[in-house]
């Protein structure tokens, strides 16, 4: 398909961007802020927690622990079965994962840009479909070429089913802890379990290679069909948890800093240990985020200047300059304001950090002054 703009159009549509980016530069600034905001309420629950925790035995509920931060390791076992409400499939654990992969149809676009003399532009795109299994829905409707190419709707989601309440040793946990576990080992169905999917979805069931094959021939499949995983966190599976004792029942701990703390990890593992990891994430997390909103800004930057690319491609050659100028302006400006606002929020969140750096960043601008004027002073 090909589509072409006049030079015109582009220049309305640049003008109108500048909104957007200033919308952009808006949404960057917040984020970083919010981002520094949410990092330091995560390491001050983090040195709460590590401050105030106490390592206590699952063979008994102690007393003198009511209220306070515990952490607990023991193997965890639930009562009753799990099944899953859509297909009827039951089983033992902690937690049923169902895991749906979908065949349809998947469309893929490829797009060549042509700027023309005078400022117009030409865009040629390529739209191409093929069948594949896929892990999320692909709404057909959006299509380009919708016809021959339709996705029937599919009628089940990938989702897990946790028990109720489990126990680990004298203390029990609901929902806040167990739905915290991820089921990891594989379960295979069985021909009655196909059987009763076959009934609930009112399409042919089987189990081919460990997994429910809804649809007619798994050698052939079509699109609507799906494929139907299941894992499960077994049960006596050993969890680790750091969270508040409340009469025997762990529940997240109320935190000065503001923020719930509960921990969950499988396995036997230390309560040192699990903090440490949870500020390794935090910090992990954080840099992520400084370097999306960093993203955005140069972005939002590029369409503020963005109408001058295009006044400029009257001329297609002298428009590549003027954007590769334009580029690099909005690269150097998006990093001086999220440096700038990542500054500010220190001030607010960190201000023992930030004024120490305006210390020593003084410090250097002074002592770079003093060195210019003596060599100055000697020549």
């Amino acid at each position: 398909m090909t589509t072409r703009t006049s030079w015109f159009s582009r220049l309305g549509a640049a003008f109108g961007g500048i909104l957007t980016g200033l919308g952009l530069v808006l949404a960057g600034i917040i984020l970083l802020a919010w981002n520094e905001g949410r990092s330091v309420q995560s390491i001050r629950t983090n040195n709460e927690g590590v401050r105030a925790v106490a390592s206590v035995s699952a063979t008994r509920v102690d007393p003198v622990h009511e209220g306070r931060l515990i952490h607990v390791t023991a193997p965890a076992s639930a009562t009753g079965r799990l099944r899953d409400a859509d297909l009827g499939l039951e089983a033992d654990g902690l937690s049923l994962g169902r895991k749906v992969q979908y065949f349809q149809w998947v469309e893929t676009s490829r797009s060549e840009k042509r700027v023309r003399l005078g400022g117009g532009e030409e865009t040629i795109t390529t739209y191409s479909y093929d069948r594949q299994w896929v892990d999320t829905p692909q709404d057909s409707s959006r299509f380009q070429q919708s016809d021959g190419h339709q996705n029937p709707v599919p009628n089940l989601k990938s989702t897990v089913f946790a028990a109720d309440r489990a126990t680990l040793g004298a203390y029990s946990a609901d929902a806040a802890v167990l739905n915290q576990i991820t089921p990891e080992a594989p379960l295979t169905p069985t021909a009655q379990d196909a059987a009763m999917a076959a009934a609930a979805l009112s399409r042919p069931v089987r189990v081919v290679e460990n997994a429910l094959y809804v649809g007619r021939d798994s050698a052939a499949p079509e699109p609507g069909d799906m494929r139907i995983h299941y894992a499960t966190a077994p049960q006596n599976m050993v969890l680790s948890v750091i969270a508040a004792q409340t009469g025997g029942l762990l529940k997240p701990y109320s935190t000065k800093a503001g923020a719930p703390l509960l921990m969950v990890h499988t396995g036997a593992v230390a309560a040192d240990q699990m903090f440490a990891q949870a500020k390794a994430a935090n910090q992990t997390l954080s840099w992520i985020l400084r370097g999306v909103g960093l993203v955005v800004l140069m972005v939002a930057v590029g369409m503020i200047l963005g109408p001058l690319g295009v006044l400029a491609d009257v001329l297609p050659f002298l428009g590549s300059i003027v954007r590769v100028g334009t580029g690099l302006v909005a690269g150097l400006t998006g990093l001086v304001l999220a440096a700038l606002t990542i500054a500010s929020a220190w001030i607010v969140y960190r201000p023992v950090i930030a004024i120490g750096l305006v210390v020593v960043a003084g410090a250097v601008v002074a002592f770079l002054i003093w060195r210019a004027r003596g060599r100055g002073a000697k020549a």
